[in-house]
């Protein structure tokens, strides 16, 4: 097998190269866009590089073992190029590539069909969206967000709008705009709810769990004039208890330790008599299920409390997803993202509104307590993915 990349200024002109060179049996493995290193690279259209391999396992019948090995190798490399949808996907995954080698060709013939068809799909693709649409899509990629979401927002452009509207920036904006809205349950937060006396924060280590809580019990506290109680369940690091005790300290709220999860109730009890009580838990790896269900005791259901999965915008989305799936225990939670002063994609916030179907609830911007906090605004953070520099780094 052989595998060569291909430059063109164009999707025709590098897959022209790839015939020229490889005839017309090779098998394209990845398109993409790529840009020239240096500043000058941003200053000059990017070019097109086409990945292709040539099929030359006909030639080696007496040598099966290899062959299946390296048909194999072929399906994995495809499965996993960013073209193919999850349909395909299970598709390719149910070839048996262990079978006699005229069946091996037949299946290769039906796969190279599917890659042709994802070329032809770039092709129309090319026609079907004005410079302006694909201008808006790159921003949203820029932003990591998912590529299912990218090509339901194609399919609605290319359904309702056409390409004469696609020329027109206030028409594109506000279509892509409202499709991002629907993706955010419009359930909202507000510093002066007090519906919920018992807020717990959940979530991985390294997230900033203990000084969101200081963030929101000073706001609580000293604007809102809200009687706070802190419970702390964090007694694997001590540096966890001595940091909300000096934030405690600071802005006179009462602190109570628990070293077992069967105290909680009891805690809970102490303090009757406040506005709100807000709890601080441990810091779990979410690849860790055993301490993960050391939650559970602290989800009452005899007590009425507001739970916020607390995730750092600066997390991978692979492992935004494990997150996800590790807490999903938990039967209703609120969003809320920390260091969003620290990202420059803000497709973290919108996947994980749309996978979760969970609401935002607050977002911060920086380490300042009580300042660097504020409840999440779905306006700002669709023209934030739109391209407007709305969350800037604090001082």
């Amino acid at each position: 097998m052989r595998v060569k990349r291909y430059m063109g200024e164009t999707v025709q002109e590098a897959m022209q190269k790839v015939k020229m060179d490889l005839g017309r049996d090779a098998i394209i493995i990845s398109t993409r866009k790529v840009r020239k290193r240096g500043i000058a690279g941003f200053f000059i259209r990017p070019l097109i590089e086409v990945v292709a391999t040539i099929d030359d396992y006909v030639k080696r019948d007496e040598k099966k073992p290899y062959a299946v090995k390296e048909a194999e190798q072929k399906k994995e490399n495809y499965i996993n190029s960013s073209f193919v949808d999850n349909k395909e996907k299970n598709i390719l995954s149910s070839i048996d590539v262990n079978m006699t080698m005229d069946n091996m060709q037949s299946e290769f013939s039906e796969l190279k069909t599917m890659i042709n068809k994802v070329y032809n799909t770039i092709k129309e693709d090319d026609d079907r969206y004005s410079d302006l649409v694909k201008e808006y899509l790159n921003r949203l990629r820029k932003n990591e967000v998912e590529e299912e979401i990218i090509r339901d927002i194609k399919e609605r452009i290319n359904a309702d709008l056409t390409l004469h509207m696609q020329e027109d920036e206030n028409i594109v904006r506000n279509f892509i705009y409202n499709i991002l809205l629907e993706y955010f349950p419009k359930e909202s937060e507000d510093f002066n709810d007090a519906s919920k006396k018992v807020r717990i924060f959940v979530g991985p280590t390294g997230v900033g769990k203990t000084t969101t809580l200081a963030k929101l019990a000073a706001i609580f506290s000293l604007s809102r004039k809200k009687k706070v109680g802190f419970i702390t369940s964090d007694t694997y690091r001590i540096a966890a208890v001595e940091q909300l005790r000096t934030y405690s300290e600071i802005i006179n709220v009462p602190l109570s330790v628990i070293y077992s999860p069967l105290e909680f109730v009891d805690a809970v009890k102490k303090y009757r008599e406040k506005d709100i009580i807000m709890v601080d838990t441990a810091g779990r790896s979410h690849k860790d299920r055993y301490q993960l269900m050391e939650l559970k005791p602290l989800l009452n259901e005899n007590i009425d409390s507001q739970v916020y999965l607390v995730i750092s915008a600066t997390t991978k989305m692979t492992d935004c997803k494990e997150i996800i799936n590790s807490y999903s225990f938990l039967k209703d939670y609120k969003l809320l993202f920390t260091k969003i002063d620290e990202t420059s994609s803000f497709g973290i916030i919108l996947n994980t509104a749309y996978l979760t179907k969970k609401p935002l609830s607050y977002v911060t911007i920086g380490q300042n307590v009580p300042d660097d906090i504020e409840v999440a605004d779905i306006n700002k953070i669709i023209n934030s993915l739109l391209g407007d520099r709305l969350y800037e780094r604090s001082s």
